[in-house]
């Protein structure tokens, strides 16, 4: 829980740690297997129900690594983290863009110009991927560009309208994990996994010495993933963000499934990844309220009315990506538990996933509770419906 209360015993790789939370008598001791004592607090607290430490006061340093490609969800996730940063929740210390659509990028801009934030540093995902120009593949021609994506460019200001003005995902993600506080940045992947495998594989630069997977364990103090499927993914095959990019339906898209067991399997295990998986958005409808809350010249209103185009039923949309976002900054709350014990088994073929049951790892994955999905969607609408604290 978030005020859980952690003390260490020694500081041996092999030492005991004592963890109390609210509601359980006593103190529960945790053996502290392979880690060492810099990530002790982060992993533990973790174990005890909810990575937010104790009492935490200073807002959440956030990095945003998204699909604003396809579908529109992307857009109300960023919208809610800027609407956190407002409440004194978040700081958004990067964007980054995980598929090759260069106009991708220009959303971003359009969504934090009008929070009045074009300081926040944009990276790219730069290559074929999910870019229609000269791919052969059918899907990415025809729908790789969300039908809200060329309109929010052309009818609202933004300093950035192409990712040929901004520099690799992986170099800012770099720059921006190295200029902030140990253990201190949550990343909330909203998409592909892509820059996030570049990042674990990088090597040092002038930004650090590190390499990149020894950067992550310094810097993050969590992974959040919308990604998935719970308990697996037999239904649908593939969970789209895992295995997709491709035409639908295709046995296996390139790329993505490898992304998506790099991350998975070779993210530091001293540092907490949680999964949130398709199951949970579907049955969370949000944005509805937007035709009556917020003025014409709000754009994320005006990306959810753009894609009635893809979706009849748009607004409401599922809210995989803002459920996400809510969580990275400020856990499950009231609305739901992380299911602990296992780990995320991922096909690196076709991007397949099952969670194997077993003792804790670094990895759970979101569960919400019966009965909680309209409140839960009412909280994010509130924050969708508050105006900018900036004067747009």
């Amino acid at each position: 829980p978030r005020d859980a209360t952690v003390g260490l015993l020694g500081c041996a790789p092999s030492s005991l740690a004592l963890v109390r939370a609210p509601g359980v008598p006593g103190w529960m001791v945790c053996e502290r297997w392979r880690l060492g004592c810099p990530w002790s607090l982060t992993l533990l607290a973790s174990l005890a129900g909810d990575v937010g430490l104790a009492q935490r006061t200073m807002p959440t340093k956030l990095i945003m690594d998204t699909d604003m490609t396809t579908d529109v969800d992307d857009v109300v996730a960023l919208c809610v983290a800027h609407k956190l940063q407002d409440n004194g929740d978040a700081e958004i210390v990067g964007v980054m863009h995980n598929t090759g659509l260069e106009q991708g990028v220009g959303v971003v801009s359009v969504i934090n110009h009008f929070y009045g934030r074009d300081n926040i540093p944009i990276g790219a995902f730069k290559g074929d991927f999910n870019n229609p120009k000269g791919s052969m593949d059918r899907w990415v021609l025809d729908y790789s560009a969300g039908p809200y994506v060329f309109p929010l460019i052309k009818e609202f200001d933004a300093p950035i309208k192409s990712s040929i003005t901004v520099p690799e995902a992986v170099e800012v993600y770099r720059k921006v994990l190295a200029e902030q506080p140990d253990h201190s940045v949550v990343i909330a992947s909203l998409g592909f996994l892509g820059n996030l495998a570049k990042l674990l594989e990088s090597g040092p630069d002038d930004h650090s010495i590190l390499g990149g997977k020894d950067l992550v364990a310094l810097k993050v103090r969590e992974l959040v993933v919308t990604g998935g499927r719970y308990p697996n993914s037999n239904l649908m095959h593939y969970e789209w963000n895992f295995g997709g990019g491709c035409v639908w339906g295709s046995p296996s898209c390139p790329h993505t499934p490898r992304w998506t067991k790099t991350v998975v399997d070779g993210w530091p295990d001293t540092v907490p990844i949680t999964f949130s998986g398709f199951e949970l958005g579907a049955g969370v409808l949000t944005g509805g309220r937007m035709e009556q809350c917020a003025p014409e010249w709000n754009p994320c209103r005006r990306a959810l009315e753009l894609y009635k185009k893809a979706d009849q039923n748009c607004p409401p949309r599922p809210s995989w990506d803002s459920i996400t976002t809510l969580y990275a900054v400020n856990g499950v709350e009231r609305w739901g538990e992380r299911h602990q014990g296992g780990y995320n088994l991922i096909n690196g073929t076709d991007g397949a996933n099952e969670w194997v049951d077993g003792p804790p790892t670094h990895q759970s994955y979101l569960a919400l509770h019966f009965g909680k999905a309209d409140a839960l969607g009412n909280e994010i609408d509130e924050l969708l419906c508050t105006d900018p604290a900036f004067a747009v």
